[in-house]
């Protein structure tokens, strides 16, 4: 599958539902506040440089998708060494388990390339078992967890990097 740059909201919007369903299983993009939330989270994230990128299916269809955010700092500051946190990845059910998420990290790895960036960091939910396994098999280790990030009793975050200066 094809992965490309999606550089404006013209080539994001029509990823949103598959967006938003990754972020929370919950999000029907049906109902106009969860629209309006994903839509906001989106620009804001977009205002603030955050790279996109999508793979269609052979229809055309939204198959995948992933966004980065790449903090560049003045070279004298942290070493030289540039931040990069993934926001969110994105696979259509239909297209799970098939190496298409792995191919949307190693698009993102890639296009960090040269960038003098020296782990790219990611958070994910800590009872996502499924999720932290693809994540592993991918080079991405356990680094921390925050609990209670959504409220209390709720989950909180987990956080894995992957190393890929060294």
């Amino acid at each position: 599958m094809h992965i490309e740059a999606l550089n404006d909201w013209a080539a994001i919007e029509p990823f949103l539902p598959l967006i938003g369903y990754a972020e929370y299983t919950a999000y029907d993009h049906q109902r106009a506040e969860h629209q309006q939330w994903l839509t906001t989270k989106i620009q804001r994230q977009l205002f603030c440089g955050v790279q996109f990128f999508g793979a269609r299916n052979a229809a055309g269809a939204p198959a995948g998708a992933i966004s980065v955010w790449l903090e560049t700092r003045p070279s004298d500051l942290c070493g030289g060494w540039q931040s990069a946190e993934i926001q969110q990845v994105a696979v259509s059910p239909q297209h799970q388990r098939q190496g298409l998420g792995s191919q949307l990290l190693h698009t993102v790895e890639n296009w960090l390339a040269g960038k003098n960036v020296y782990c790219l960091y990611l958070s994910t939910y800590p009872a996502d078992f499924d999720v932290i396994a693809f994540y592993g098999k991918n080079g991405y280790l356990p680094s921390g967890c925050l609990p209670d990030v959504y409220g209390p009793g709720l989950e909180g975050k987990l956080f894995l990097r992957k190393v890929l200066t060294a």
